[in-house]
């Protein structure tokens, strides 16, 4: 372990040799560390408050082209401040695209007529509170059971939050390292899976143990969408409730805090984060150059459900444009139980 941490220590004085900080940023980096409760060795220090400054400028220089109205969202420090890109690609799950074939198993008509204008299922008292799945890379296991407590809420008329912590325990080769909604689904179909309350979230994996006596919920089956079809996806979240989704969550997304996130920088061939998607809605624009109700249009969005907490995004949710090119991968991993 010690030669682990010399190791690392050498790395940082290789990779930054002896930093400059800019000392007009020098409370916002003690507000920082008082925030998220940072404590570091000296040598950590200098080489995390570095990398704080390098994710300060990206997120200062991408919020000055938003205030010039040139891009349609903004962006906020928060708990990954002084994380590296490749720490936080690491916390991510790389390679969640679909490994299955891309015709459908769900059962959803191609009839689009009568669809709502706009839908979000928080307004009906679909949504357990969001939660912060800290530095385990779970966000497969909040996805799925989000989209199961909606269909049990949907079928029930009881909002029950359930165990993320069951499926990291409990299920083969998933917890921490990452998994799929699939085989989430497919682990709740065989064994069940019980209340938040009886199996609590501990973000980190643990060996397999909860108590007989808690109630199981289980699950039919679970229906996959058609890779990349808006269509069916804007359908299935209008007429079944939220459903599991997963993207590619480039760098500019680790730091959202607001607006309709149209990023065109990611990748929507490489999937590496899971969600909720909760609805979609849109906002009326004018185009500036000619403002008028004729020149009046609409900027449609999804809005979603993320797993890192209330101080990310929208108190923990986002709105991502939804246009028809499956921004992100939106579309590209689609699914839902079925009780």
């Amino acid at each position: 372990m010690r030669q682990f941490l010399c190791l690392v220590s050498l790395c940082w004085v290789l990779a930054y040799g002896s930093p400059t900080k800019r000392p007009e940023l020098d409370t916002e980096w003690e507000l920082f560390k008082s925030t998220y409760g940072r404590n570091y060795i000296e040598k950590e220090e200098s080489f995390r408050r570095q990398v704080w400054e390098e994710n300060w400028k990206f997120i200062n220089d991408h919020n000055r082209l938003y205030k010039e109205g040139k891009l349609s969202y903004y962006l906020g420090m928060n708990d990954f401040g002084d994380m590296t890109d490749e720490e936080f690609n690491r916390m991510l799950k790389p390679n969640m695209s679909p490994r299955v074939k891309r015709d459908t198993t769900a059962k959803i008509s191609s009839n689009f007529s009568n669809l709502p204008k706009s839908v979000d299922w928080r307004k009906d008292g679909f949504m357990t509170p969001v939660r912060n799945q800290g530095r385990c890379s779970s966000c497969w296991a909040f996805s799925a059971i989000g989209s199961l407590e909606g269909q049990l809420f949907l079928k029930t008329g009881k909002l029950v939050e359930l165990s993320k912590q069951k499926l990291i325990d409990c299920s083969k080769k998933q917890g921490c390292y990452g998994g799929t909604v699939s085989s989430a689904f497919s682990y709740i179909k065989n064994n069940g899976i019980v209340s938040e309350e009886c199996y609590p979230y501990l973000a980190k994996k643990h060996q397999c143990s909860y108590r007989n006596e808690c109630a199981n919920v289980t699950i039919k089956s679970y229906n996959v969408l058609p890779f990349g079809n808006e269509k069916i996806l804007m359908k299935a979240v209008a007429t079944v409730g939220p459903v599991s989704v997963a993207m590619n969550a480039w760098k500019s997304f680790h730091w959202y805090r607001g607006g309709i996130y149209n990023e065109t920088r990611c990748n929507p061939r490489k999937i590496n984060h899971a969600l909720l998607l909760i609805g979609y809605g849109y906002k009326v624009k004018e185009i500036e150059e000619n403002p008028s109700e004729e020149n009046q249009y609409e900027e449609k969005f999804w809005i979603l459900k993320n797993s890192w907490g209330v101080r990310w995004g929208e108190n923990g949710y986002m709105r991502i444009a939804m246009d028809g090119k499956n921004r992100c991968g939106i579309a590209t991993r689609a699914e839902y139980p079925i009780l």
